[in-house]
Formats: structure tokens, sequence, C-alpha cells
């Protein structure tokens, strides 16, 4: 089986595809091999195509009966639908420990199943094998790579590459490592190295424009997809990037248009609409983006998905209708997103600084290494995402839609010294109840919160009482 994308690019793998698909078309029995049809499998299960490869495997049982080779195509289906102990099962049931073909696939299952460890010694034993080829050298170490083990793998193709310096598999996966441990001005080179061999390669330029995206030079990232497609304009992926760039360069009417070609092929997407709705918000179109916003919810509340979506999108919303002085409105959107977050593992992006008033949505995609250094730096809890998502209103001055997120961070947090500590300036600057001002104040004080004192741009002192604490602020 071949999995590389340049190999269906190929003369003799279209003839395959062409004829397998004009026999299906035609309602006709064509013999084909074992190797061919997992090759056709493989290309339909890269373009996400599960029901085209189930009916590839129901072919290759009715030409080979369930032999070790079709029972790998049905341990692939069964991982690309999100079943890797079944897919496992099913690769345990056919044994062959030196099917290097058969290794790989396990260590993919192990990995889909989280079990680093156990994957990485499958893709190791691959490794110290004799006579695999480069492919297979390749797709064990990206395996690793996948596994977190970035510097492993670095280690290894730097001593692969004092031998075979031009050897192309060792170098993209050394480049890769370098990505994944943030050496990127290293990946750069490699990747320039690489394009100095080969110019008209759209994977990479397009690595080329990632890297240079999550380092945050969107000037040069844009450079890079453009150029991706200049060789070849039918690359969605290098559209999509080319759009996160202009809207960081501030370009928001380029980005409108671009995203707008990707909905009209892609209604329900989240993503596009999203930027396109925040593009008009940064344009001061807040109508439109309102609009956007409300197809958004309906999109989620459809397909019964909601979540960090549906928070930033109301969020945002509030953020519109604060700015329109519609506080009832602006309250009602704060209060339903609150109850859309529920889980930090999907609300991390509430930690990630974002453009003047209004929140960004990311996927894996749109992340930069500040990015995740931020996000993965420890497990966050509910209550910090609530908290960071308080600062950053209070910081654009949103002070009556910060009180949220803080009254619901204060009901889980071990200590609220800070989150009273803000809980107290608002309800100061807005003349809200003097007991809970003062009971506010006394927390955050017991506390040791010098949160309270910078907000209200007072020197530190341990020891001042609550009551010096008002005196002091209500003589400013």
């Amino acid at each position: 089986m071949n999995n590389d994308k340049d190999f269906f690019e190929t003369p003799e793998f279209r003839m395959v595809i062409k004829r397998y698909e004009q026999m299906k078309a035609e309602n006709i029995c064509s013999y084909f091999d074992t190797g061919e049809l997992a090759d056709i499998l493989s290309y339909y299960l890269r373009q996400g195509c599960t029901k085209e490869a189930k009916e590839v495997f129901e072919t290759a049982v009715r030409l080979h009966r369930r032999t070790p080779e079709t029972l790998k195509m049905k341990a692939r289906i069964e991982l690309a639908e999100g079943m890797p102990s079944e897919a496992l099962r099913t690769v345990e049931e056919i044994g062959g420990s030196n099917d290097t073909d058969l290794q790989l696939l396990k260590a993919d299952i192990l990995l889909s199943l989280k079990d680093y460890k156990a994957a990485r010694y499958v893709a190791r034993t691959i490794l110290q094998q004799c006579n695999i080829t480069d492919e297979i050298a390749y797709d064990a170490l990206e395996i690793m790579l996948d596994c977190g083990f970035a510097q492993e793998v670095l280690d290894i193709t730097e001593k692969g590459l004092q031998y075979f310096p031009s050897n192309r598999n060792l170098l993209e996966i050394f480049a890769e490592a370098l990505i994944e441990i943030q050496k990127t001005d290293k990946a750069i080179e490699v990747y320039n190295l690489l394009l100095d061999e080969n110019p008209y390669s759209s994977f990479y330029w397009e690595q080329l424009g990632h890297i240079y995206y999550m380092i945050e030079r969107y000037g040069k990232a844009l450079e890079c997809f453009e150029y991706e497609l200049t060789i070849d304009d039918n690359i969605e992926y290098a559209r999509m990037m080319q759009a996160y760039c202009y809207f960081k360069l501030g370009n928001y009417n380029e980005c409108i248009a671009i995203f707008h070609s990707l909905t009209s092929k892609y209604p329900d997407s989240i993503m596009p609409l999203f930027y396109i709705a925040l593009s008009h918000s940064h344009n001061g179109e807040c109508n439109i983006a309102m609009e956007i916003y409300r197809r958004i919810l309906e999109i989620n509340k459809e397909k019964e998905r909601n979540g960090i979506e549906s928070a930033l999108t109301l969020i945002n919303m509030a953020i519109i209708y604060d700015n329109a002085d519609r506080e009832k409105d602006a309250d009602q959107c704060m209060e339903v997103a609150m109850q859309h977050i529920t889980k930090a593992s999907d609300s991390k992006q509430l930690l990630l600084c974002h453009k003047k008033d209004f929140y960004e949505l990311r996927d894996k995609e749109n992340m930069t290494f500040r990015d995740m250094n931020t996000t993965e730096t420890k497990e966050w809890e509910l209550y910090e995402l609530f908290y960071s998502l308080s600062l950053s209103l209070i910081k654009e001055k949103k002070y009556r839609l910060a009180l949220y997120p803080l009254y619901i961070a204060r009901d889980s947090a071990p200590d609220t010294s800070d989150i009273d500590a803000c809980i107290a300036y608002i309800l100061y600057i807005h003349n809200g109840d003097k007991i809970e001002i003062s009971n506010m104040i006394r927390s955050a004080i017991e506390g040791k919160s010098n949160t309270l004192f910078e907000l209200f741009g007072i020197r530190y002192d341990a020891n001042m009482g609550v009551q010096q604490f008002i005196k002091e602020i209500s003589n400013r």
C-alpha cells in the first residue's frame, strides 16, 4: 500500500483509479490485485471518502476473500471511522510481526488510542529492521513525532543526515521535528534548501508558510501561500491560510472575499463565517456581523453543537451590543455565553490574546506558537479560563460584561482574592452595593491580592485595613 500524496498524482495510479471508477460506473467485474485495491482504498481514505473505501474493501473480499491484506484494509477503515479498539483487534487477528506495513498500521492505531509509549516502541522496532525503504522509515518517524518524541526524532534524523545529507525524506522529517521543538530558523533553512531542489513543491511552500504564520510573520506567510496558489490555485488550505494572513494584517476586505468563496462551497462551515463576521466588525459594519453571528448560532443549534464556538460568538455579540449601549441585549448574550463554557479542555481559547474588543476563534490551523505555548503550559482549570476572560474584558473597559465570568469563577476557585479584587473594582466604578464592595475588598486584602491595589492605582500595603483602603480610594 502507498499512502504518499505524490503517488496518487502519478500516471501509474491515475490509470488504476480510472479503471476502478470505470468498473463501478459501468457495473462490470474487473480484476485488481490486493496491492492495487489497497492503494485505491488509501486514496479514498485520504479524501475522507469512507463510503467509497468500504466499497473497495467489499471488492477486495469478493476477489481475494479474507486474506491478511483485506483484513488490513478493514482495520484502516475502522481506524478512519474512529474505532481504534476494533482496528487493533483486527490487526492482532492478522499476526505477521515481520510485515512492516502491518506494524506501521498497528503503531498508527496505538497512536489513535493515545498509547504513545507502545506506538513509539513499534515505530522504533521498524526503524531497527534491515532493508526498510525510505518511505517506511519516514512513516515510522512521523508516528514518533505525533507521539511527542520530537527530540528523539531530531537526534535520529541528524545522525542519518551525516551519512545521507541530501536525502529528501530525512530532510522533511528533520524539518518537521525542528518545527515541533520550535527551532524555526533552522526549519526555515531546511525548507528553503528543499525548495532550491524543487521550487514547484506546493507542500514545501505550505510548510514554510505555516512556520512563518506560527511565528507571527504574516507578510512572509502570505507570500508563501501565494506562491503555493500560483503552483496550484485549487489548494483550499492555502486559500484559507491566505485569508487568515489578510485578517492578521488588517486587510479585512480581502479576508472577507476569500472566506466568502469558501462559504459558497461549505455554507455550514463555522470558521469562514466567524472570520467574515469578525472582519465586518473591525470594519465597523456591525449590523452585517450580527447577522452572520446569528447564522453561526443557528447552524450550531441545528447540528446540536455548542461549546466554545457558540460561546465566543455570543461574547462578540455582547460586545457589539455593549458598544451600542444596548445593555439588556449585551447582558443576555453574556449570560447565555457562560452556559456554553463547560469543559476546560475545549475552552482554552479564552486564555489567548485577541485583537481589540473581539475574540477570534482558533483551530489547529491558525494557532501561533505563542497561542500553543499559552494553552499547553499547564492543565488549566475552568475557573482560570473564566478569570482570564474577565481580565480581557476589563482591559477593554467592558466592566459590566466582566462580572459574568467573575462570579462564575468565584464559585469554584480555591482562592478568590484576585477575583474579588476585580469584582470590587467594577462595583465601585459602577456605584454598586457598598456592603458587597466592602466585603470584596476585605477578601482581597486578607488574601494578599496585589491585583486590588493595581486596579485602584494604590501602592501595595499588606497592613492596610478595609476602612483605610476605602478612605484612600474615596479621596482620589
